[in-house]
Formats: structure tokens, C-alpha cells, sequence
């Protein structure tokens, strides 16, 4: 019950922001463990071919072999290829987990895991080139890409530590998760 809240209040902030003007999104994803993952996937691809949101890039929290080609065959079954992929890391410590390698099998794909950057290189990248305050990140899995990029410092992208590249950058983040207003239970996306 807690999960379905938690997707519904995600969602109707997510297109209650995108209705207003066309948004710039990153998306990061646990992509593969629930149906909430894929859904908000689909979803982003609809609006941002609708003109309604612009979708900078896909990051995946999970490490899982088949989630890069999982969400590489969305992004292509929705006519969006070139939507960049980030993921957290290119060794792999899930096993096939629930429903990426099933997509993977079932639609065409060309990227593997190892084929795209860090999530946290690929956000440091696409952050350094955006106006500043216009990013909005969503996400919908556990913070780790998050992490990586609040510690993350000075690089070839830019001379902006990863907080200060934040703080110029994004406009607001719209976060799945935790119980409210206070909550002793598990949060996967806290604790994952």
C-alpha cells in the first residue's frame, strides 16, 4: 500500500510539473526490481515525444548485466536511441533481476552495461552543459548515483564540485520514497 502512495504521489508530482512548461528531466532508475521502474520509463518516453518534457538521460542505479540493454530497448521501441544511459557501476552484481533480461530477449538492443559511462561521469557531463536552474532529477531507486555525484569533484566536465554543480544546475529533485510523516518501516530507496 505504502509503494502504490509512494508511485501515485511520485507520478502526479512528476506530470503536475511537466504540465506546466516543457521540462528537462534526468531519470534515475532501479530499473528491473519493480513494475514502478518500467512505468515511469514508458511514461517520461510518451512525454518527452509529446514535447512535454525533454528526457536528458536515463541513469541506472542497479548493476544487474541486462539493465543497460533492457532500457536501451525501450528507448528504442519508443523511437529515442539516443537518449544517453548512465549506470552506477560496469560490474555486474545482481543476477538477471525480474523483468530486464525478459525485455532484453524480447525487443532489440545495442548497448551492454559497459558500453556507457558512470552515471556519475554522465550526470557531471550533461549538468556542466544545462542553464543553470533548469534540471529537474527524478528518482525512483535507491540514492547511490546521487551519492556519487554529491562527492564527486572538479573534472573534465567542470570545475564545480559535485554540490556546487547541484546547486547551479538543478531546479528541483522529485524523490520516491521514505514514509510520511514519519515512518519506522524499511525504505528500499533509502536504504538499498
Amino acid at each position: 500500500m505504502i509503494k502504490k502512495l509512494a508511485i501515485t504521489t511520485v507520478l502526479t508530482l512528476l506530470i503536475t510539473s511537466i504540465a506546466s512548461s516543457q521540462v528537462k528531466i534526468i531519470f534515475d532508475t532501479d530499473h528491473g526490481g519493480d513494475s514502478d521502474d518500467l512505468g515511469a520509463l514508458v511514461m517520461l518516453h510518451n512525454l518527452h515525444n509529446r514535447g512535454e518534457c525533454e528526457l536528458l538521460a536515463v541513469m541506472a542505479w542497479t548493476t544487474e548485466q541486462y539493465v543497460i540493454p533492457a532500457m536501451d530497448a525501450v528507448n528504442r521501441y519508443y523511437g529515442n536511441p539516443d537518449i544517453p544511459m548512465g549506470v552506477r557501476s560496469h560490474d555486474s552484481h545482481f543476477a538477471d533481476w525480474n523483468y530486464n533480461k525478459p525485455i532484453a530477449d524480447a525487443l532489440p538492443w545495442k548497448l551492454k552495461n559497459t558500453d556507457v559511462p558512470l552515471a556519475v561521469d554522465l550526470y557531471r557531463e550533461i549538468l556542466s552543459k544545462q542553464d543553470d536552474n533548469s534540471v529537474r532529477i527524478v528518482t525512483v531507486g535507491p540514492l547511490a548515483n546521487i551519492r556519487d555525484l554529491l562527492i564527486s569533484g572538479p573534472d573534465r566536465y567542470s570545475n564545480l564540485t559535485g554540490v556546487e554543480l547541484i546547486e547551479k544546475k538543478v531546479e528541483k529533485f522529485v524523490i520516491m520514497g521514505g514514509g510520511f510523516p514519519e515512518s519506522q518501516i524499511y525504505e528500499w530507496n533509502f536504504d538499498g
